[in-house]
């Protein structure tokens, strides 16, 4: 049963997560049609871009990494808690 801090938190992940993958490809484009010399993307803009996407695959990665654990409990938990409720009838 998800709480609504869990809910916030996953959306709150989400918002992060799409809010650094288009600030990533924003300054990219920024970089390549708008500012001179037309083409060429700055060493510093495609460093900050690479960290803009990293913190989005690590906002993403730490999410489903901590869902699947929360799953693996709640799933251990119920099946300890079926269990004892058999051994109890």
């Amino acid at each position: 049963m998800k709480t609504r801090n869990h809910i916030e938190l996953t959306r709150l992940q989400g918002i992060i997560a799409v809010a650094s993958f288009s600030s990533g490809v924003t300054i990219a484009a920024m970089c390549l049609f708008f500012i001179e010399p037309l083409g060429e993307i700055a060493n510093s803009a495609i460093s900050i871009v690479s960290e803009l996407l990293v913190l989005c695959g690590a906002i993403l990665g730490v999410k489903a990494g901590y869902d699947v654990k929360f799953r693996r409990f709640e799933a251990e938990l119920r099946h300890k808690v079926d269990k004892t409720t058999e051994e109890e009838q």
